[in-house]
């Protein structure tokens, strides 16, 4: 073993024994509502999170980019949450990394993270930062995303094109596309998904996905979907939408 891959399990060792440490002395049910067994967490606050992080920088400046990857990754396979978050704050540094000629790595972190704070707080900035790199080769994997069998992928799949993505308005096509194949999936976590995605691709497409959001009510699909997609639309407006839905199906 290199003096590399020692620093790194130093390093690793040391942010797993303040993780489970801080948990233990401030014991808290953190993502509680995770569903997948596999997601593990040791209760740290978010407070302590960010000061963690945040002190952990000054350690991360000295890494290369390699070792940034090779810590991640280790951070991942953990099955913690806290240690996920730390892996986080380190890819966000270096998404030049991950070129296509990498995507089977990037595609092994986010099989991963096993949980959809993580999936969503991945796909904020670090998918969005390969996303406006390589356009055309992440959409081609958000794609096989979109049909996999792993739930979280296929979340992943739509929830990048929320929030900073949709009001880029670059996207929508792609977005509703990947958001129609998976109106029937059966997992709630995609579902809601889907309707952030679709709330989001509203606020600036408003009449085409209204229209569309209102179909999908008359075809009996989910309100898990129809009702999130909705959640903006208020007032006089929402009861003409629901009342309008309703009297057709």
């Amino acid at each position: 073993m290199g003096h590399r891959d020692l620093e790194i399990g130093r390093l690793h060792r040391a942010i797993a024994l303040e993780l489970s440490a801080l948990g233990e002395f401030t014991p808290y049910v953190a993502d509680a509502n995770e569903p997948d067994p596999r997601y593990l967490g040791y209760g740290v606050r978010a407070p302590e999170m960010r000061r963690v992080i945040s002190d952990l920088k000054s350690e991360f400046v000295s890494l290369q980019t390699e070792q940034k990857v090779e810590l991640a990754i280790r951070l991942i396979a953990s099955g913690y949450g806290e240690q996920k978050s730390v892996a986080l704050a380190l890819l966000e540094q270096v998404p030049e990394y991950f070129t296509p000629e990498r995507f089977d790595c990037l595609e092994s972190l986010m099989r991963g993270l096993h949980g959809w704070s993580k999936i969503d707080g991945f796909t904020k900035l670090f998918l969005r930062q390969i996303l406006e790199a390589y356009e055309a080769e992440l959409i081609d994997l958000l794609k096989s995303w979109n049909a996999d069998a792993d739930l979280w992928l296929r979340r992943a799949s739509v929830v990048i094109f929320t929030r900073k993505v949709a009001k880029s308005r670059l996207y929508k096509d792609v977005a509703l596309a990947n958001c129609n194949s998976l109106i029937n999936d059966p997992e709630h976590l995609v579902q809601t998904g889907v309707g952030w995605c679709l709330r989001d691709l509203m606020r600036w497409h408003k009449e085409e996905i209204l229209q569309y959001v209102i179909d999908l009510r008359r075809k009996g699909v989910s309100s898990k979907i129809t009702l999130y997609a909705l959640r903006d639309v208020k007032g006089e407006e929402r009861r003409v939408v629901l009342d309008q839905s309703a009297r057709v199906r």
